[in-house]
């Protein structure tokens, strides 16, 4: 697992095999989807709720 700097958004994000892998998950479980034709994803309330019932993040932080 490797952490990676977004050039866009420049922020940190999960990169790799491990990042394209949870992306994979979270878009196939319908925790998150994406926006438009771009590369940007959006949390969907399933994702809110999955998130926090498997890793403890609170809702309002997605």
């Amino acid at each position: 697992m490797r952490a990676c700097l977004d050039w866009t958004e420049r922020r940190p994000h999960l990169g790799g095999a491990a990042g394209a892998a949870l992306c994979t998950h979270a878009l196939t479980a319908g925790w998150l989807s994406r926006i438009g034709t771009t590369r940007a994803i959006a949390v969907t309330p399933v994702g809110r709720q999955a998130w926090h019932d498997q890793l403890g993040l609170p809702p309002a932080d997605l």
